[in-house]
């Protein structure tokens, strides 16, 4: 099955006339698959990203998305492509919530029932109705989050490109978003890629992991195989998710866990094996 995104001995260069190439193992993405690519600050992450949209040339080699060349045939691929930005506020343009999350329709000239309907039903999935007429700058952090994700996805775009999503969240906003971002794959089909600092969000999330080093792709599979990697992560900076890291102990010591980091989930399905009542613990 062919990538949704080609890369082809692509190499970048910086103002300061540094480069960075990438290559290594081979990256692909699927038609609904859900990918994170990780790596410390100075990995690449964000100027790859930035190829994909378009908003970079590159020095040498090619890189394709849906088989186009995203800098040049920007026009044929954008209503197949969204983006949220790591600082969404920069791509809030509208008057108001309704109006930003509307423009890309009016833009590729849909009818007006159509539009009105098509808002108004991401707004109800992303359960920001009550924010139609509000300011875009003058919400939270979460809530501009939201309204670039809505307008994001109000074209169904084949993939979703999500710079650092968790990185303005608290715990709780990071498990709607999570749970939301599966929602959208579900019933959608868009495939996601992510890039992402927070490593302990993954694994109820991504299916697959890639992990970037200096524009080289060291290393890539399945999250639970991945995530924890010590020596891999280590290579490129990174730490395993200490949960995951206890829950992986855990079950070589025979201790049936699910694979996640999701604390609830691990304390309930750690408590038949514990000697005290499952009262004993709120007290």
């Amino acid at each position: 099955m062919r990538s949704l995104v080609e890369i082809e001995s692509l190499v970048h260069r910086y103002p300061d006339k540094t480069t960075i190439e990438f290559g290594g193992i081979d990256f692909h993405i699927a038609p609904g698959e859900i990918v994170a690519l990780l790596g410390s600050n100075g990995s690449g992450k964000s100027t790859l990203l930035n190829h994909m949209i378009g908003q970079l040339v590159p020095h040498s080699g090619k890189i394709k998305v849906f088989g186009a060349n995203p800098r040049k045939e920007i026009k044929k691929i954008r209503h197949s492509l969204g983006m949220v930005l790591q600082s969404p506020e920069e791509q809030l343009i509208g008057p108001t919530v309704w109006d930003d999350i509307a423009f890309a329709l009016y833009n590729a000239t849909w009818p007006e029932e159509e539009i009105i309907s098509q808002v108004d039903t991401i707004m109800k999935e992303l359960s920001i109705v009550h924010l139609a007429e509000k300011l875009p700058h003058y919400l939270s952090g979460g809530e501009q989050q939201k309204v670039a994700l809505a307008g994001a996805i109000v074209m169904n775009p084949k993939l979703l490109i999500l710079d650092e999503p968790f990185s303005r969240l608290d715990l709780k906003s990071k498990e709607a978003l999570v749970q939301l971002l599966r929602k959208i794959n579900e019933k959608y089909g868009t495939a996601i890629l992510l890039t992402s600092h927070d490593l302990s969000m993954l694994p109820e999330l991504v299916h697959k992991v890639y992990i970037l080093k200096k524009g080289s792709f060291i290393g890539a599979g399945k999250p639970e195989e991945v995530l924890l990697d010590v020596p891999l992560l280590t290579q490129a900076d990174l730490e395993p998710p200490p949960l995951l890291e206890l829950v992986k102990r855990l079950r070589q010591q025979g201790i049936n866990l699910p694979y996640t980091s999701n604390v609830k989930e691990v304390t309930d399905a750690l408590l038949p094996y514990l000697s005290f009542p499952p009262r004993a613990i709120s007290r």
